[in-house]
């Protein structure tokens, strides 16, 4: 029964990808055809065909065996074709549009995942655990925080809690007093002043150790869900998207400084296995999965790294600029040379995870 469940999640957690996969394709495809581009097929998946069937405008449609990628085939799309209607031959803001329109589908089908789930499900936001004494100020009187046990944080200063993970830095960051929203037995409470002090925490074993903040301890992940109406969730998606964004690209730039170690990221079989185990958690906890990896589809396919979108629109950016291509084999080349990297470079991370 264990091995069945867990084929089971992980069939959840292929479909999640397929989906995520498939309106990045269809972003490609819905353009194309607005803006009159040939398209010779449609496929879902990759390696050997399971299903393929030619529609009466003589596209294909193709379901295939591998189901980790998937595309949308334009006509002359790697080569000189005489065809007025051949991708190379289309004007250059006409490409960048389909070239763009990929990552924009998979950032506005995040935006609309994340409006549902905030909705119907909320997000969890960090909860007030527990209270610690304050050290006296330096005139000796005892300081007390107006937090209370069970205070879910809204927001800081003004600013909203969008992503969990920015909370340690919004605390540091803030002033000696700051003004916090809190939700508090269901009702917005707004903590005026609350003061930053040293507090100290002792362990089982004696340890003392002194924290510079508000004098709690704050539960993240595991905190409470709170659930926002529907206007609350339109007004909190697109800032959400975007932090999203915003923290893919953090992420990068720690991984090419060093700060982030290569073991912090995965590969396909990392995101699958990841999948698989929140998809046991609940419909919620999927719903806001595929709106971070929806953003952080959309920022990757946007990097000019050879094979990717970003990197295909700014050769057409030059071609704009020059008058002229450059030589299309050329770039074909590095297309795929891109790719392979990309793929051996994936494979390698999910390697070192197992073996490691």
């Amino acid at each position: 029964m264990t091995v069945l469940s867990n084929l089971f999640y992980i069939l959840i957690a292929l479909v999640v990808l397929m989906f995520m996969i498939t309106v990045h394709e269809l972003g490609h495809y819905i353009a194309g055809r607005i803006l009159g581009f040939k398209i010779n097929e449609f496929s879902i998946g990759m390696g050997p065909k399971i299903f393929s069937k030619r529609l009466k405008n003589d596209q294909i449609f193709s379901l295939r065996w591998l189901p980790l990628g998937g595309y949308c085939a334009f006509e002359g799309e790697d080569e000189d074709n005489p065809s007025p209607q051949a991708f190379n031959n289309q004007k250059p803001w006409k490409r960048i549009i389909v070239l763009f329109a990929g990552a924009f589908m998979n950032f506005i089908s995040a935006l609309i995942i994340v409006i549902i789930a905030f909705s119907c499900f909320g997000d969890y936001l960090p909860t007030i655990v527990s209270k610690y004494d304050f050290d006296a100020d330096s005139q000796g009187n005892a300081i007390v925080s107006p937090l209370e046990k069970g205070d879910v944080i809204l927001e800081i200063d003004g600013k909203a809690i969008l992503l969990t993970v920015d909370l340690s830095n919004m605390i540091q960051s803030a002033g000696e007093f700051s003004d916090v929203l809190v939700l508090r037995d269901g009702q917005k409470v707004l903590l005026e002043d609350v003061p930053k002090a040293n507090y100290t925490v002792t362990d089982d074993d004696g340890k003392t150790t002194t924290y510079y903040g508000w004098g709690a301890t704050i539960a993240l992940g595991g905190g409470e869900r709170v659930r926002f109406s529907f206007g609350e969730s339109l007004q909190r998606s697109l800032p959400y998207c975007l932090r999203a964004g915003g923290y893919v690209l953090e992420t990068l730039g720690g991984l090419i400084t060093g700060l982030i170690g290569l073991d912090q990221i995965g590969g396909p079989i990392t995101t699958i296995d990841i999948t698989s185990q929140i998809a046991r958690s609940g419909f919620a906890n999927i719903l806001m999965l595929i709106t971070l990896i929806s953003v952080n589809l959309a920022v990757f396919n946007l990097l000019p790294i050879p094979a990717l979108d970003g990197s295909k629109i700014i050769f057409v950016i030059i071609e704009w600029i020059r008058g002229k291509p450059l030589n299309r084999q050329v770039e074909a080349y590095i297309h795929f040379a891109g790719l392979v990297l990309l793929f051996g470079f994936v494979i390698l991370i999910d390697l070192m995870k197992i073996l490691g």
